[in-house]
């Protein structure tokens, strides 16, 4: 009789093929998507909150380096304006001019043109005086009734402040036709008491050197800086030249993006009032870093649903596979058919009825052939034993299914981190990169001149504004082939020997060019230069076979470009001493042009 009919047995009607997929969908993927799906959020906050803070201290870097100049300025003007001796020659009424060209020339002119040789960032630097005596030129101008209307004259003199940060739009004193944008710092010289006229100092700072500080952040920032009037001053991607007086000094209306901006005021001055620096982030690295999340998140997402569930088909298939023979050869007991499941059934539970669902047909089969060999004429009683036997057995194959639940593995993430390179670095690494990648021995002009360039910005930032260098190639020789490095190398062994013990200003000059000969290329530095000895002791052991240890980059230079060019090249070497030092290699055309095919015979 069968039992009263529970609702928790609905569950028992629900094939298991159902069962096994509703608990993956439901205890495996919907969680690992889960999970994924907030480890992406995470993520993206995390990179976010990151490259916010990032690009706050880049902006916050731009804001300081900004006020170092401003504040200098600042300082200058205050040297100036104590100065009595200096503000009292100011004050003196010339009888003539050649009485005040002598003053101009014992002290005003060097007055200002000591601060502007030392300060690269000060584009201009002078005085408006109201003294009729003073001649304009230079660095000194008669207050004219022009001057007077311009709004810096007008910002200064209605205010109180003595110091002053302005912008405005006016003409260079130097080249009146220019309009242009200027971003000047005015100071009242009027610390004396007793002084007859009213002087005004101007320091106009260049723009380019403010402009360079934006573009230090390029990748990452677009800058604004905007005066107290919410003008735009100076933008990253602006140029603030113009002969229209609309194009420049606009009011800044920008607002597409006020959620992404990083607003910062300069200093809390009374003469940078109202100043601020917008900075807006390009976007590019942001977004460079989200797909970077985006695609670390759907590779974790992809694995972990790829593993468990090829684990799960796995068990499936074992499973499903075993149980339902065992289902089709139960079925076949029905109508007396009592074959063998033939089979390795494992050793689990479902292996466990396997093997005693054979031992029971096993069985079944032997007494079934022990009553076809007893006589028709037993007793009743034997074979009612027999089928007593038989029903027993039968009784019991009452299989008992077991379900072990498998548990998702949590794999631990660990947050990618975001290392800033310098140019220094970046150069040296194309450097090693370059190195690794070059297989040939013989590259273009234009490549050995790209590693060259790299070396010596490295180089440059060795020295600083002690070393510079130029680099004039022909175009028509970029494509022209020379022995890797061979260039490079005289420029190395220039910087290494020839400019390593100058005390001045060093300098390289790099030259390609061409001419009815050949290739030219000559690597000149203003070094301490070779002494006349010493030449000739070079330039005979560069021919030399025996090898002496010394000037090894010039003796492979030289020994591989009469390899490759069977001695048809020529390299030499003049110099004088202290003066400067000049290594040329000429290669004739027929050899510099040869095609790349042709380098497996050297």
């Amino acid at each position: 009789m069968k039992g009263k009919r529970k609702p928790s047995a609905i569950v028992n009607d629900i094939p298991l093929k159902y069962k096994f997929l509703f608990i993956y969908l439901l205890c495996v993927l919907v969680p690992i998507l889960s999970i994924n799906g907030l480890f992406y959020v995470q993520i993206s906050r995390n990179v976010d909150t990151r490259e916010r803070e990032n690009l706050e201290i880049s902006v916050d870097r731009v804001v300081y380096d900004l006020m170092q100049i401003v504040n200098e300025c600042v300082a200058i003007s205050n040297t100036v304006a104590a100065d009595r001796a200096y503000n009292e020659i100011m004050d003196v009424a010339y009888p003539d001019n050649e009485a005040y060209y002598d003053a101009y020339s014992d002290v005003l002119r060097d007055k200002m043109w000591q601060y502007s040789n030392l300060h690269s960032y000060i584009y201009w630097m002078g005085v408006y005086t109201t003294n009729p005596t003073f001649q304009n030129g230079g660095s000194y101008f008669m207050l004219s009734d022009n001057d007077k209307k311009s709004e810096w004259y007008r910002k200064i003199s209605s205010g109180s402040d003595k110091v002053l940060l302005t912008s405005y739009q006016g003409t260079n004193p130097l080249n009146p036709p220019q309009q242009e944008v200027f971003v000047s710092l005015i100071r009242k010289l009027d610390n004396f008491s007793g002084q007859p006229y009213h002087k005004y100092l101007r320091i106009d700072l260049r723009l380019n050197n403010v402009k360079g500080l934006f573009q230090k952040e390029r990748d990452y920032l677009q800058f604004k800086l905007l005066d107290e009037q919410n003008r735009v001053v100076l933008e990253s991607d602006h140029s603030f030249y113009s002969m229209d007086k609309n194009a420049l000094l606009k009011v800044d209306t920008d607002d597409s993006q006020p959620s992404k901006q990083i607003v910062r005021t300069l200093g809390s001055a009374g003469y940078t009032e109202g100043w601020r620096l917008i900075g807006t982030p390009e976007g590019r690295k942001s977004n460079g870093e989200m797909s970077h999340a985006l695609r670390i998140s759907l590779i974790f997402a992809v694995l972990t649903i790829i593993i468990p569930t090829l684990l799960m088909i796995v068990i499936l298939q074992s499973y499903n596979l075993r149980v339902r023979l065992l289902y089709k050869h139960m079925k076949l007991v029905k109508y007396e058919q009592f074959e063998n499941i033939d089979m390795y059934e494992g050793k689990d539970e479902i292996g466990g009825l396997i093997r005693s669902f054979n031992l029971m047909t096993e069985k079944i089969r032997n007494l079934i052939n022990d009553v076809y060999k007893l006589e028709i004429q037993k007793k009743d009683l034997e074979l009612e034993q027999v089928r007593a036997e038989l029903n027993y057995l039968e009784s019991q194959v009452d299989p008992h299914f077991l379900f072990n639940t498998l548990n998702a593995i949590l794999v631990i993430c660990k947050k990618y981190k975001y290392e800033e390179v310098t140019d220094v670095i970046r150069n040296l690494a194309l450097i090693l990169r370059r190195l690794l990648s070059w297989k040939d021995d013989l590259i273009t002009v234009e490549e050995e001149i790209s590693f060259i360039e790299m070396y010596l910005q490295i180089e440059k930032f060795r020295f600083q504004s002690r070393f510079t260098y130029d680099i004039d190639i022909d175009p028509a020789v970029l494509h022209w082939r020379i022995p890797k490095m061979s260039v490079q190398a005289l420029v190395e062994n220039s910087c290494k020997h020839g400019l390593q013990s100058v005390k001045g200003a060093r300098k390289i000059h790099v030259s390609a060019s061409r001419n009815e000969a050949g290739l030219i290329i000559t690597v000149t530095d203003n070094g301490k230069g070779i002494e006349k000895e010493k030449l000739k002791w070079i330039e005979s052991h560069l021919k030399s076979e025996q090898d002496s240890g010394q000037n090894i980059g010039l003796r492979n230079v030289y020994k591989r470009l009469m390899l490759y060019y069977n001695s048809r090249a020529k390299f030499t070497i003049e110099s004088t001493e202290y003066e400067q030092t000049a290594i040329t290699i000429q290669i004739p055309i027929d050899l510099a042009l040869v095609p790349k095919v042709e380098e497996s015979h050297v």
